[in-house]
């Protein structure tokens, strides 16, 4: 069986944030995770898998004249802070942030 996908993304939508969406579609199951903010579990038909109720989301962050991304980037600044104050473990380190990287890359690769 061949993997395939399809993967269209700008950084620079005017005005607002656009909506945006992510489908995993396997040979078990559908999910769907959408919304401006990516907040919204909008489809989950998994088998063998009964969806659990899930807490609303976070707000937006909120600049102003702009809502920006859902507001979670706080957890990653706090965890840095309790990191260098040795009050915790870092949640995830630069191996974690190249795995993201490469599958970046291949994805690149294969379009080409």
């Amino acid at each position: 069986m061949e993997d395939s996908g399809s993967i269209n993304y700008s950084t620079s939508i005017w005005n607002m944030n656009f909506e945006s969406s992510i489908i995993v579609i396997g040979e078990k199951g559908t999910v769907k995770v959408s919304g401006q903010y990516m907040d919204q579990l909008e489809y989950c038909d998994i088998e063998g898998y009964e969806m659990p109720v899930l807490d609303p989301p976070n707000p937006p962050n909120d600049y102003g004249d702009y809502k920006g991304s859902a507001a979670n980037h706080h957890y990653v600044i706090e965890n840095v802070i309790n990191v260098l104050t040795g009050k915790s473990q870092i949640s995830t380190n630069a191996l974690e942030g190249m795995k993201v990287v490469e599958m970046i890359e291949r994805i690149h690769r294969k379009q080409m």
